[in-house]
């Protein structure tokens, strides 16, 4: 499992992807302000691919979106 942050103004995005007993990998977002604990953080599902690449690809997509549109 690899973590990547992605931040807009007072909010943080870590992106993850973990792989399923399928050999799929599931795009995860978790999301929470700057100044609040990993605890406080909020999960956004951001789907199911069939490569590491593609799914943290799609995390960064939902992650962006979550970002703009302030979605927590």
């Amino acid at each position: 499992m690899t973590d990547r942050i992605l931040q807009s103004g007072t909010h943080i995005a870590r992106i993850t992807a973990v792989e399923l007993p399928d050999a799929t990998f599931e795009a995860r977002v978790f999301v929470r302000l700057t100044r609040e604990p990993e605890i406080a953080e909020t999960y956004i599902p951001a789907g199911i691919f069939a490569t590491f690449d593609e799914a943290m690809k799609g995390a960064e997509s939902r992650a962006k979106r979550a970002l703009d549109h302030d979605e927590f």
